[in-house]
């Protein structure tokens, strides 16, 4: 039976354990080689905390009776060998549920009231305060119990028809009472062995749900590593199928190109007795030709499956149903694709600066050695060649002084012409500035209550967004120049050897806001959004729009803090290096005057510093070594630092 996301995303998970490990065992290693500094430890910090939160984020988007929760079943939850989540026929999920483990709570359910989408607060405010919430606790040792108390995700109540309409699901004309979720959000949290590997789950059920709620179109779906659009075979793409996928998933697309599979589930439906193998294959796959024209994707991003089978012959160990699933392919997607690019993204913001600070490091140690063998040098001259050499080491030494004083000095005024470059940077790019744009805008849209009038301010919001975006750019390139020109300047005039990191990027600022726009101007024109009609939902719309642009320029701003600290971080550490070695070789000088004897004793200690400082140059590689060490090798040798 197929189990590779589940081995695929254990080894994930090892691998962000090993990796923090390898994190822990350098932070250890700066600290006894005396080469810890705030900068670079608030650097290792921020990667380990980047570790501990980088979960998988796996969304199922559709509408209703597709057999989304059924799926959900058979993906991850077939070990507690029911149908964990409520799947039956005539059974529909009517809230968004967010599926996770919250390591410092005893497993529970938390239900967020219907009634609170009246009020303008996002459900992040309410997550906040668990008092809003009705908690149920889970028995994870009776997933009977646990079936029962998800029986309230299909709960209903009637409420009367001003209200269905204020709550942004109005029923149908000259109808008094109309039947809404109880619930407007699920929080559910249990040591399954796949949450506690990072899993998460976001179960979002029909186009009413998504265009009533800002925070999943604009914040949630989009944050997601991976998005199954789920549509049902014997149905194909209904009118109200493509108005979700046109108006709240398709844009995910251009955001996670690896991420997206369009599940055409319910195949067994399609079987037939009177039908041959081969028969209903064709049919399978004409029904996925179909849906691959009608969204405009090639063939490979269609997965037809039965989710029903699938379930079963996994609960059953039963081979030949698990294959007329076809579920294995869709595995292999989750396994090949969003795990591995997943690993790619982490890769490239964690390991990568981390091996670069190594590099710096093991640059430094070398130097060490390197210094150590010619104090060595220098000391046996003093030993056993005359008085003359001496003089002339004296000399030598003194205008290596005359040197490092005037590293020190263009340091210092480097790094504040540098600091000076990046403070008008950060003022550009101040998420101040930007959310006083968003207030002005934000009223200019709720002001108008219009539509068009809302798509108008925010484009214009966006338009002043964008503008402080632009005008970084030039700050940014200045700031990259002058970097440039002080690296220079001190490998060509004081034989330096450090490398700079990577620079600050606002492209990639640009892009998201880019995207933030897209999603806004889909989510304001959706049917069932009707913002014109609902005052709470066009001010949380605002509002969640805000805030997701807000914290683009506080990420922004987060990143060139980071590059300030880091950019000088080499050369200072150089300096400093010279600097101890400057000391060291002044005070082998002064062994001179107290005789041979003390030469002798100077001469063992250079060279005991000179054994420790090789160790410390192993353990570095040893941890470098494991920092690059594959997924693969970590599962079949767990490394111990």
């Amino acid at each position: 039976m197929a189990k590779q996301f589940d081995t695929e995303l254990k080894s994930y998970d090892l691998w962000k354990q090993h990796a923090a490990k390898s994190i822990h065992a350098y932070q250890s290693w700066l600290d006894d080689v005396d080469l810890s500094d705030t900068d670079v430890e608030m650097m290792l910090i921020k990667n380990l905390r980047l570790l501990e939160t980088n979960n998988i984020t796996v969304a199922f988007a559709a509408e209703f009776s597709r057999g989304k929760t059924e799926l959900i079943n058979a993906l991850f939850f077939s070990s507690t060998g029911v149908r964990l989540l409520p799947s039956s026929p005539g059974r529909t999920t009517m809230c968004p549920t967010e599926l996770f483990h919250d390591s410092t709570e005893a497993p529970y359910l938390r239900l967020l009231d219907i009634k609170t989408r009246l009020s303008e607060k996002p459900i992040e405010s309410f997550k906040k305060d668990p008092k809003k919430w009705t908690h149920i606790e889970l028995d994870c040792d009776s997933p009977e119990q646990m079936q029962e108390a998800f029986q309230e995700l299909l709960k209903t109540k009637l409420v009367g028809s001003d209200v269905a309409e204020q709550l942004g699901l109005p029923g149908k004309p000259n109808e008094e009472e109309v039947e809404v979720p109880c619930w407007r959000h699920a929080i559910i949290s249990f040591p399954h062995p796949l949450l506690k590997s990072g899993l998460t789950i976001l179960d979002t059920p029909g186009l009413n749900a998504l265009g009533s709620e800002p925070e999943l179109t604009l914040s949630m779906l989009p944050n997601a590593q991976a998005m199954f659009f789920v549509l049902a075979a014997d149905t194909g793409v209904t009118q109200s199928d493509m108005e979700m996928w046109d108006q709240h998933i398709q844009s995910y697309k251009s955001k996670h190109p690896n991420g997206l599979a369009v599940v055409l589930n319910k195949i067994d439906t399609l079987q037939d007795d009177l039908m041959s193998d081969d028969e209903v294959s064709a049919l399978v796959h004409k029904q996925t030709s179909e849906t691959a024209r009608l969204l405009d994707l090639d063939e490979q991003s269609i997965f037809p499956i039965s989710a029903k089978q699938a379930l079963v012959g996994k609960v059953k160990n039963d081979e030949k149903m698990f294959e007329l699933s076809r579920l294995g392919a869709l595995e292999t997607f989750l396994s090949e694709r969003v795990m591995h690019s997943q690993k790619d993204i982490l890769q490239r913001t964690v390991i990568d600066e981390t091996l670069n600070r190594t590099q710096a490091s093991e640059k430094l140690i070398k130097n060490r050695i390197i210094n150590a063998s010619k104090q060595l040098e220098e000391l046996d001259l003093i030993l056993n060649k005359s008085e003359e050499t001496t003089e002339e080491l004296i000399f030598q030494t003194r205008n290596e002084q005359t040197a490092y004083k005037k590293n020190l000095v263009h340091l210092k005024t480097s790094r504040h012409l540098f600091n000076t470059q990046v403070t008008e940077l950060l003022n550009n790019i101040s998420s101040t500035r930007a959310e006083s744009i968003v207030r002005d805008g934000s009223a200019q849209m709720i002001g108008s209550w219009t539509s068009m009038g809302i798509r108008e301010g925010m484009t214009n919001t966006f338009d002043g967004l964008n503008t402080l975006l632009n005008d970084t750019i030039s700050s940014t390139n200045a700031s990259v120049q002058l970097l440039n020109s002080i690296y220079k300047r001190f490998r060509d005039e004081h034989d330096f050897k450090s490398d700079q990191g990577k620079t600050f990027d606002v492209s990639q600022y640009q892009h998201e806001l880019e995207q933030l726009l897209e999603e806004g101007i889909e989510f304001s024109q959706s049917s069932a959004a009707a913002l014109t009609e609902q005052n709470a939902l066009a001010k949380r719309f605002v509002n969640t729009l805000g805030n997701s642009a807000i914290q683009i320029f506080k990420s922004a701003h987060a990143d060139v803090k980071k590059w300030q600290t880091s950019a000088m971080a080499p050369l200072i550490s150089e300096v400093n290096e010279k600097k101890s070695v400057m000391e060291s070789r002044l005070e082998n000088l002064r062994s001179v005057a107290q005789g041979k004897e003390a030469l002798e004793v100077k001469m063992e200690e250079v060279k005991t510093l000179q054994s420790v400082a090789e160790k410390q140059l192993e353990a570095l590689v040893e941890i470098m070594g494991s920092l690059k060490a594959p997924i693969e090798k970590i599962v079949e040798e767990p490394a111990v630092i």
